[in-house]
């Protein structure tokens, strides 16, 4: 019995010391500064193929834009987007498609590979939105609110772009230069 006591006796003590804890407490603070960058970049070049069958053809492609803000407030941002006629390099009917052949059918924005964003909700209506060729006025296609301060970090916004084939080209190659740009604001 006195075994017993004393084996509880020593259970107890070694409860009591290992109750017995002391505790700090540390500040840690850290100062995030903001960045400077508002930038936009292209992705890889879109390519597409058709062949020709006598009528009128809709192509699509993805057009790749990365935009980075690392600005750290609510200013937002926006894209603007103009292009050249897709051509051939001649001259003459079939050697072009018409201007207003290209059409942003959607816009999509993710965020990139190891960017926590805040994901744009995009302002403008985007659906069948003329691409302008023959290097028309720039139209804004996207519109990073900056009421909640979305778009920070780096964003993917893809486009869809729809693009009408005449039936009438020649066969060939047929290129267009697409300008993105990105200014600051709401």
């Amino acid at each position: 019995m006195r075994r017993g006591l004393t084996l509880a006796g020593i259970g107890l003590i070694a409860v009591t010391l290992a109750a017995t804890a002391y505790t700090a407490t540390v500040g840690v603070t850290s100062v995030v500064t903001a960045g400077t960058t508002l930038s936009v970049a292209g992705g890889t070049p879109p390519t597409f193929n058709v062949t020709l069958n006598g009528v009128d053809q809709t192509v699509n492609y993805n057009l790749p834009v990365v935009v980075v803000d690392s600005r750290g407030g609510t200013l937002g941002w926006n894209l603007t987007v103009t292009s050249t006629t897709f051509t051939d390099g001649s001259t003459g009917v079939g050697h072009s498609f018409a201007a207003n052949a290209s059409t942003i059918s959607s816009v999509t924005p993710t965020c990139a590979v190891n960017s926590t964003c805040l994901l744009p909700i995009n302002n403008v209506a985007n659906t069948n939105l003329g691409l302008p060729g023959a290097s028309g006025a720039p139209v804004k296609y996207f519109n990073a609110s900056s009421a909640a301060g979305a778009g920070r970090g780096t964003i993917n916004v893809d486009a869809t772009v729809a693009v009408l084939i005449p039936a009438n080209v020649f066969a060939g190659s047929f290129t267009s230069t697409v300008t993105v740009a990105v200014s600051s604001g709401p």
